[in-house]
């Protein structure tokens, strides 16, 4: 298992600088290449919506300021991965040139968010997303890219993490999507100094199911610790990100969505509370 390509899409907000910080960390760390998506938004998919009644002079005016807001957010999107690039001292790619890794890529590409971010996560092996201005991580392009996709991806909220993942929690439900989310955490369990193995549950929990994952890390090469802990009627991920933050771990693996997207919106769930409350960095799978 290698990380070879790393997904970030970008909007040309300020918030750019730290996800993209964290995400550049991760590619040295794994000698990848970090590619910065800008999607473009298609100022044409407007038109139904303005009506009968507008004039072509406004059609036309609109269209062209959607344009120039897009080329300034493209060239902040560029901008920013070129100076952390430099910053850093690694490679920036050229189209049709020989591949360097690690090294940055840029990629501006026109259509809807989340269409163009599922596209272009299905040959990426880790997509990451910053916390966006809605209060939830990543937004609906991180649950396209993660369900529509299939691929696992970071969260890196708060700040620039470097390193992500020198201890590392997991937390375990024997679910699939944990499943999911170990396999894809392999090259970071690998490197990781120190592993532990969440389980989370009542007073009378099982130890067996976080022994049957201790077992298949050790094939690994990877030697964790198993906390059971009684959760005291609290919510999962609640205890989960508050286990994982006391435990100072720089990276928290779970499954993502073991409920369905809707469930988790209406009684809540531990995807969307850690989603909406992480201050570590969090790999997910569904």
């Amino acid at each position: 298992m290698s990380v070879r390509k790393i997904l970030v899409p970008l909007a040309g907000r300020t918030e750019d600088d730290e996800v993209l910080a964290t995400a550049l960390s991760v590619a040295r760390g794994f000698g990848a290449q970090l590619v910065g998506l800008f999607a473009r938004p298609d100022p044409t998919e407007a038109l139904p919506y303005l009506g009968d009644g507008v004039s072509g002079q406004v059609i036309e005016d609109l269209m062209q300021a959607a344009r120039e807001g897009a080329d300034q957010a493209s060239r902040r999107v560029k901008t920013a991965l070129e100076r952390i690039a430099t910053e850093a001292g690694v490679a920036v790619a050229q189209k049709g040139g020989e591949p360097v890794l690690p090294s940055v890529r840029f990629l501006d590409v026109t259509g809807r968010r989340d269409d163009v971010v599922a596209a272009h996560s299905r040959l990426s092996d880790l997509i990451v997303f910053g916390e966006g201005t809605t209060g939830v991580a990543g937004g609906t392009a991180l649950e396209a890219a993660m369900m529509s996709a299939g691929r696992p991806v970071l969260i890196a909220p708060k700040k620039a993490w470097d390193p992500v993942g020198g201890s590392v929690c997991i937390g375990w439900d024997e679910s699939a999507e944990a499943a999911r989310a170990v396999t894809a955490a392999i090259p970071f369990l690998e490197k990781a100094k120190k592993v532990t193995i969440l389980c989370i549950g009542g007073k009378e929990l099982d130890p067996a199911p976080g022994s049957t994952l201790a077992d298949y890390l050790e094939l690994h090469g990877v030697v964790a610790d198993l906390h059971l802990v009684d959760a005291a009627g609290r919510a999962a991920g609640e205890v989960l990100l508050e286990q994982a933050e006391k435990a100072k771990t720089d990276l928290l693996v779970m499954g993502g969505y073991s409920h369905s997207r809707l469930l988790e919106f209406i009684i809540g769930g531990a995807t969307q509370h850690v989603r909406s409350h992480a201050t570590i960095p969090v790999l997910m799978a569904h």
